[in-house]
């Protein structure tokens, strides 16, 4: 196929999932499609602007609230232990740090605050920096832990952003941005079947887009809970296909 028989619809899931590097076979097969088919993908300015925040409370959480509440989870597990911070770390701050990630997780899931994926990357850093520090029987405390975490969390917090800039900001990648006007009567069609805000105006974007190029337009997310659980309804009440990624190719062709 040479010329595009349609477009994708990218939900802010999608844009995340690609910065994050999760659910990499579905999102890199989707790219794979986008690419040898010449279907273009694109993001309207609800999803840019869900996706903008989402990655600064992601951003803000790992700069400020990590580094203070490990700090603070170290501080006051080694005062329970009557050991000053200067002590050489074991088993026990590792232990302690692992309540701490367990409420963090639960933070997340509850919340929907801030990405649980750069979480366990810092998680799986302290633990192997950490361990490896342990087992080569090399010394090291508190502070001196915690000045590797400031730079370790710095060089996450930036990849990050360069990743977004790249994708998002500046469109080198396969991404577009539509600035599309929705239809009010729309967006109540999809409320009124339990689609919310900010997705009722995600989807509400790629049909008005459909509505207007009369362009065979596929809205793709990785929402199961509050899209893909509810993608016969919404076919049914606006005629717009909702689907994962490893399936959008096949509703354009």
């Amino acid at each position: 196929m040479s010329s595009s028989v349609g477009c994708f619809f990218l939900d802010t899931c999608i844009i995340l999932s690609d910065i994050l590097k999760e659910d990499t076979p579905r999102i890199e097969k989707l790219k794979k499609d986008s690419s040898f088919h010449k279907i273009p993908c694109y993001i309207s300015i609800s999803v840019k602007k869900e996706s903008y925040e989402k990655v600064q409370e992601t951003l803000n959480f790992l700069g400020n609230v990590v580094r203070e509440t490990i700090k603070y989870q170290l501080e006051e597990s080694r005062k329970k232990r009557n050991i000053t911070l200067e002590t050489s770390m074991n088993s026990d701050d590792i232990k302690a740090l692992e309540d701490l990630f367990s409420s963090y997780q639960n933070a997340m899931r509850t919340s929907k605050i801030g990405l649980a994926s750069p979480i366990a990357l810092i998680e799986e850093w302290i633990i192997s920096f950490l361990g490896e520090k342990m087992a080569k029987g090399v010394t090291i405390d508190v502070n001196q832990f915690l000045l590797e975490l400031v730079k370790k969390l710095l060089e996450l917090t930036s990849l990050i952003e360069d990743l977004y800039d790249e994708l998002v900001t500046f469109q080198k990648s396969f991404v577009q941005t539509k600035d599309i006007s929705v239809d009010a009567v729309i967006i109540k069609t999809l409320q009124s079947i339990g689609i919310h805000k900010p997705d009722d105006y995600h989807i509400a974007s790629a049909f008005s887009h459909q509505t207007v190029t009369k362009e065979k337009t596929v809205f793709v997310t990785l929402d199961f809970n509050s899209i893909l659980s509810k993608r016969d309804l919404i076919l049914k009440q606006i005629n717009l296909v909702c689907c994962d990624p490893l399936y959008a190719l096949y509703h354009i062709i």
